[in-house]
């Protein structure tokens, strides 16, 4: 933006007029007195400038993450997190605070909504065998309900474990198992969930887990590192998360130079002969870690609410159309409304496409949380299967009671 100025105004009497000699001094005095003032017009310019071009960007707050309350008329999950971190650093056991899974209910309105999920994969001539979806309904004050299709299979999660080692990383940080302060990880988190950058992702897991990638172990110490790298999948299997492994990291990962598992962490993935150490997560845990985040349980209110706010995305096209590495394009959010609120992590890779979003419009009608996998390259090449599934639960579940 340029700013035009206009000419000085002449006084044509002032020009006939015989002006009187002044001396040297007085005129340095003034000319001096005169760079200052434009020295001062210029720095109120490039103020008043600078105020007019950041306007929209102050308009473009990203929404306030949303607080779900639990139902009344259910019984409450055991909450022992705690909004004060510093009262849970006498306990250091890394175990996940909340012990068992959500009391909902099963819905069959909602099951008939997740069977069309998959009658739409197959009218695209989708396989539907490597396909498993969760959807919960949270709208409803007095039920919180469910449904889903082979939603308890276990399935590799690509960079949807990422949602987990956030939360392993904050419960480690309140309970004082890592030492450094959090604001030291303030960017690799931002970038993990974001981005989804995995040289982030393997420094943070490097940090609950206490473990380093490096090269071939032998005995004793292979045998303490792989205890250590597996803390973070028993943090959760120990609080109901059956069967969940997150111990492997996501490649390529550029600061160690690794595009797969080499050294140890190919020691980790070998380690179990019978079947290659892989993680693995069910829909429906996913499902269970928002729907924890987003009733403020998940480590404490304090936690919930950071972890809330990474989990955030703008479905404005203008803030995500330009970015390569944006989050929306082919995935659940880039059909949904722009004025909503919508928070998701996704993962992805040539043979996969996943994600776990919970979405909520602004007068509450609808407020869900819908978390699809799909491990085929079948998906992974269709950009459109996700954002049109999502879809059409959004359109389900906001037009209910509509006349």
């Amino acid at each position: 933006m340029q700013i035009e100025k206009l000419p000085h105004k002449i006084n044509p009497r002032r020009q006939t007029k015989k002006r009187p000699v002044k001396s040297p001094r007085r005129t340095a005095g003034k000319l001096s007195r005169l760079k200052y003032k434009n020295i001062l017009s210029l720095a109120a310019a490039a103020i008043a400038l600078t105020w007019i071009i950041t306007i929209p960007f102050k308009n473009r707050r990203l929404a306030e993450p949303p607080i779900v309350p639990q139902p009344p008329t259910l019984s409450p999950l055991p909450l022992q997190g705690n909004s004060n971190p510093s009262s849970n650093q006498s306990d250091r056991t890394f175990t996940y605070n909340i012990k068992t899974p959500p009391n909902q209910v099963y819905s069959q309105e909602l099951q008939i909504i997740v069977d069309e999920l998959v009658n739409i994969a197959s009218s695209e001539k989708l396989p539907t065998a490597p396909l498993s979806i969760s959807l919960i309904d949270v709208s409803n004050s007095q039920a919180h309900t469910f449904a889903g299709y082979q939603n308890q299979t276990s399935r590799f999660p690509a960079s949807v474990a990422k949602l987990f080692w956030m939360v392993g990383f904050y419960s480690a940080i309140e309970k004082g198992i890592i030492q450094k302060d959090e604001s030291s990880f303030t960017s690799d988190l931002d970038q993990m969930m974001r981005v989804s950058n995995n040289d982030a992702a393997s420094r943070i897991l490097d940090q609950i887990t206490n473990t380093e990638s490096g090269g071939e172990l032998q005995g004793k110490e292979l045998q303490t590192w792989l205890k250590k790298r597996q803390k973070i999948s028993e943090f959760f299997q120990t609080a109901g998360y059956d069967r969940i492994q997150l111990s492997t990291k996501n490649y390529p990962i550029y600061y160690l130079n690794q595009t797969e598992p080499i050294g140890r962490d190919l020691q980790l993935f070998s380690s179990n002969s019978s079947q290659p150490t892989r993680n693995q997560v069910t829909t429906d845990q996913a499902a269970r870690l928002l729907y924890e985040i987003y009733t403020r349980q998940a480590i404490s209110s304090t936690a919930s609410r950071k972890m809330a706010y990474l989990l955030t995305r703008d479905l404005d096209p203008k803030a995500w159309k330009n970015d390569p590495s944006n989050s929306i394009k082919g995935f659940l959010g880039e059909y949904l409304p722009t004025n909503i609120y919508f928070g998701s992590k996704v993962g992805y890779t040539s043979t996969s496409r996943q994600e776990a979003a919970f979405i909520r419009t602004l007068d509450d009608r609808a407020i869900y949380i819908l978390v699809i996998f799909a491990e085929d390259p079948a998906y992974a090449n269709n950009e459109k299967i996700f954002p049109q599934m999502s879809r059409h639960v959004f359109d389900r579940l906001n037009n209910r009671g509509k006349k």
